[in-house]
Parts: structure tokens; sequence; C-alpha cells
């Protein structure tokens, strides 16, 4: 009798530790080859980026920092805008910003409207740069900018102001005469200009872009225009249609 139940307890146990690595196995096949797609919000110093929203890393955090544990280079070539592909062990350092450490990132594509965004900017920028003699910063209207998360808005404003060496600010007319940047009384920016985009459409293909843009920086110092953006592979061309000048 004492042995039979010996044999008893012997198998509940030796089950029990079968049990047990079954379950640890299982947990590191979950813990390992974790796969989700981000966007890259800033690339230089360290990676930063934004977990899409229909993600489990996205309801950890909506920003991650990324250490990538065989670095091949793959970081200095992204950009802010770069759409990746990562894939790591699926544990994620609980802090703001989260932090993972990635076995494997892939360039799987790009935020061309941001690209667009920054094409209608630039060509702005460049013309009649008069107005941008002595500035030291660039404000954004960026009111009916609402296609875009603020993440999203976030990378266009800070490639501007990597693009243009200038201090970005977002704010609109009424906002920065608030805050006494704008001369409200003689209508002057004395340290920079106001650029605004609105009436914007995005088509379903994401491929062209409509709006009217202005660049401000006094009452007798603006100019602006109906403005067509069309992507062309991965290029951006500009149209122009009912230009002024005050």
């Amino acid at each position: 009798m004492r042995k039979i139940v010996f044999i008893i307890l012997l198998f509940i146990i030796t089950g029990s530790g079968f049990i047990g690595c079954s379950r640890d196995a299982h947990t590191d096949d979950d813990a390992y080859n974790k796969v989700f797609e981000a966007e890259v919000i800033v690339s230089d110093d360290a990676l930063l980026i934004t977990p899409d929203k229909d993600t489990f890393e996205y309801s950890s955090s909506d920003r991650i920092s990324v250490a990538l544990r065989d670095d091949d280079g793959t970081v200095d070539s992204l950009k802010p805008g770069d759409r990746i592909k990562v894939t790591y062990n699926g544990i994620i350092a609980e802090s703001y910003p989260a932090q993972i450490t990635a076995d494997k990132i892939e360039l799987i594509g790009r935020n061309y409207i941001i690209d667009g965004f920054i094409a209608l900017i630039d060509d702005i920028y460049q013309e009649d740069t008069a107005l941008n003699d002595s500035i030291a910063m660039i404000a954004f209207d960026t009111t009916e900018w609402t296609m875009f998360s603020e993440i999203e808005k976030e990378i266009i404003l800070a490639i501007a102001g990597e693009k243009y060496g200038l201090e970005i600010l977002v704010g609109t007319f009424e906002e920065l005469a608030e805050q006494g940047l704008i001369d409200k009384d003689n209508l002057y920016f004395e340290n920079g200009i106001l650029i605004e985009i609105k009436d914007i459409e995005i088509n379903e293909n994401k491929n062209n872009i409509e709006c009217s843009i202005k660049k401000w920086r006094s009452g007798i110092g603006a100019i602006g225009w109906d403005a067509k953006a069309k992507l062309n592979k991965t290029t951006w061309k500009i149209t122009r249609d009912g230009m002024w000048i005050s």
C-alpha cells in the first residue's frame, strides 16, 4: 500500500514538473520575436519611435526609445517619418518614453504626407526671402492640421527646425501677439515669420494635397497662394495658383 501511494505521489510531482516546464517554455515563446510597426520620431542621438495605434506596444506607451542589440548602422540611416518594423524580445521597460532593445529593425516605408507638408513649407519659405531677413524663429498656425496626430505634427515641426536651424513655435496670430512676439498695434513680427496652412484637402491615396498657404512678417510684408502638392514616386511637385503679395 505504501509503495502504491509513493508511486502516485511520484507521478504527481513529476507531472507537475512537466507542466511547469511547459508553462515556462510557452512564456519564452511569447516573449521572443515580438514584431510591431512604428514611425520614427527622432533618429539622431537615439532612436525614438511611436508604435502604430493598433499595437500592444502603443497601449504601453505612445513613445518608445529603442536600442539595437547589434547596431549595424541601420539607426543612422533612419529619418523622422520613416515607417519601420521592429523585432524585439517582448520586454518593455515601463518608463516614459518606454524602452526596448530591438533584435532587428527594418525600413518598410515612408510617411509621405509629412514630406508633402515639408515641401509646401519649403516652397513658401524660399519665396520672397527678404521676409526671412534676420529672423530667429518660425511660427506655425497648426489649427487646421487636424488630419495629423500630435506626434506627426511634432515630426513635421522638428524636421523644419533642423532644416532651417531656427526656433520653431506653434501659435495663431492672436496667441503670438498675446505672448508679445507680434506687435499687434504695428502689425510686425520682429524676430520671426508666421506660416499658416489652411483649407487642407488630402486625397484617399495620400498622394495629393491641396491647401492655402501664407507667410506673414508684417502688415506690408506677406505672401501667399493656393497650393497643390502631387507625389511623383518619392518626390512632391508643388504648383501655385492665385499668388498674392502685400
